[in-house]
């Protein structure tokens, strides 16, 4: 028995060993990826702001260009802003503990921060209210279009058709406003644009960030706009509850929001909902209309699981699935 104990006692260890260390780094993983963690010494408070991407970009890091924009922001107002970045799942669980940022970044369709994001009364928009009041606003956004690599869009249908799907997007709904109806060929997004290139398919649903991974092979392409609808949309919201936090965070978003800083997105590939930034890019400038529709910013788990049939359903020619899916969108404007 002592030699059996002898012969375990080390791999077990290992095990346990690997076991410690895992968790430690799962619970720790929003801390290690905080852009900054300086002293606070010097400033006038401390804001802390979570990132989550939720879709694809279109190039560069949203968390990294946060950060660019606090440190300017630092210099007006002599607040620290703290970026940490996120997972959905990560965030959701942190909320639940009852931890809470004092800002918070997102995208379309999540429930776990409508307990705590407060009204924002600067601004108005439609898809991100709670009660009557605005809470959130999108500081960038993408958006869907259908690409080619010959000029002619006339023959677009779900068999010549590949639709690239994104984590925590709803292509289908896209693919549906962009005239296709039918089965859909769906592929993920880093082999969808492959497709394309490599004949399989004639035509591509795709997002901005197709336009830069296309660039990056130096192939010319064409590019259509979907503009009825897009639920790329990068939220932010105030959550803090101490009234110095909160009109700080106000301050914050407000930069954020001008013109100055909106035009910067650029660096990062997305787009403003507010002004046209894109004059000197031929491409991106074609695509800059805001879309006509965008999902609700709170969807629930179980109705984005119905939002999703529904379109499924008004791609194969339901009307009342067509509807039903409708019911689930905001008009933008």
């Amino acid at each position: 028995m002592k030699i059996f104990l002898k012969k375990v006692r080390r791999p077990f260890l290992c095990v346990l060993f690997v076991v410690v260390i895992v968790v430690t780094f799962c619970c720790a993983y929003p801390a290690l990826n905080t852009f900054r963690t300086p002293s606070s010494e010097g400033y006038n408070g401390v804001l802390r702001l979570w990132q989550i991407d939720s879709f694809e970009g279109g190039k560069g890091s949203r968390a990294s260009f946060l950060n660019r924009v606090a440190a300017r922001y630092e210099q007006k107002s002599g607040m620290l802003l703290l970026i940490t970045t996120h997972t959905r799942e990560s965030a959701a669980a942190a909320i639940a503990d009852g931890n809470i940022p004092d800002l918070i970044s997102y995208g379309s369709g999540f429930e776990a921060v409508a307990n705590i994001v407060l009204p924002y009364p600067q601004r108005e928009f439609a898809a991100a209210k709670l009660g009557g009041h605005t809470v959130a606003f999108p500081w960038c956004r993408g958006v869907y279009l259908l690409f080619s690599l010959e000029e002619d869009f006339s023959t677009v249908e779900v068999g010549n058709t590949v639709v690239s799907s994104g984590i925590g997007n709803y292509s289908s709904v896209a693919a549906y406003y962009g005239g296709l109806r039918g089965e859909l060929n769906v592929e993920r997004s880093t082999q969808a644009y492959v497709s394309l290139l490599n004949g399989k398919y004639r035509y591509m649903v795709g997002t901005q960030r197709d336009v830069f991974r296309l660039r990056t092979r130096g192939v010319s392409f064409y590019i259509q706009p979907i503009d009825e609808y897009s639920d790329l949309m990068q939220y932010i919201s105030v959550c803090t509850q101490d009234p110095k936090k909160y009109n700080a965070a106000v301050e914050y978003l407000e930069f954020l929001f001008s013109e100055e800083i909106q035009r910067l997105l650029t660096e990062i590939g997305m787009m403003s909902i507010q002004y046209k930034i894109y004059e000197e890019d031929a491409v991106l400038a074609e695509v800059e209309r805001i879309p006509q529709r965008t999902l609700y910013a709170f969807l629930s788990a179980d109705s984005s699981v119905a939002f999703l049939q529904c379109a499924k359903d008004a791609l194969l020619g339901n009307k009342i699935g067509a509807k039903k899916m409708e019911n689930y969108l905001v008009e933008t404007l």
